[in-house]
């Protein structure tokens, strides 16, 4: 019965749920972060569909398992980070500059605009905060301020866009958040163990 789900079901919720994203967030995404990759490439609404059905299938079948499978765990992680590595050097903005205003995004936030890009900003780097499930939650925090320091850093330095303390602030956010969900789970899978 695991093995018919695993080939017949998850593979179509992975493609509904990959086209329901696709329309409530990720278009907004693609259209606001790499306008000119939307407009170069062709179909890249499908190739987004496809590379987030993917992920979400792979991901799907490690919990149907219930365990992880270090093969599908890179190959997820290799999609993440290539779309990562797209979204936040993709632009061909040639801005650059500092913007300071770390909780400028509250008002926009408020008054309903961007707020999908406020939440992809926390939400994209949820699955960072699961690889540093082993340090400590001081060791992590500092290392996702770093880690988003240098790719802010490296954003202003590349002319792909600001260096910008509100993205600072949401990005290590995500990072901790992804932190504590899997600090979580870890600490509730290994008390049910021991209670076997």
């Amino acid at each position: 019965m695991k093995k018919l789900t695993i080939w017949t079901v998850l593979p179509v919720l992975s493609l509904c749920a990959a086209v329901v994203m696709y329309y409530l967030w990720f278009q907004g995404w693609l259209q606001f972060y790499l306008r000119d990759v939307m407009q170069t490439v062709d179909h890249m609404g499908y190739i987004t569909v496809g590379v987030t059905a993917l992920m979400l299938y792979f991901s799907a079948v490690q919990l149907v398992n219930w365990r992880i499978n270090k093969t599908l765990l890179v190959l997820t992680y290799m999609i993440y980070f290539a779309i990562m590595m797209g979204l936040l050097f993709g632009k061909a903005s040639g801005a650059q500059g500092f913007s300071m205003d770390t909780f400028g995004f509250v008002d926009t936030f408020l008054a309903g605009n961007l707020r999908v890009i406020t939440i992809g900003n926390v939400l994209a780097f949820v699955p960072i905060g699961f690889l540093m499930k082993k340090l400590s939650p001081l060791m992590a925090l500092f290392s996702a301020g770093i880690l988003i320091f240098i790719v802010e850093g490296l954003q202003y330095a590349l002319h792909v866009g600001y260096f910008d303390t509100g993205d600072l602030f949401l990005n290590v956010s995500g990072i901790m958040f992804g932190y504590v969900i899997i600090r979580i789970f870890a600490s509730s899978h290994k008390q049910m163990i021991e209670q076997e």
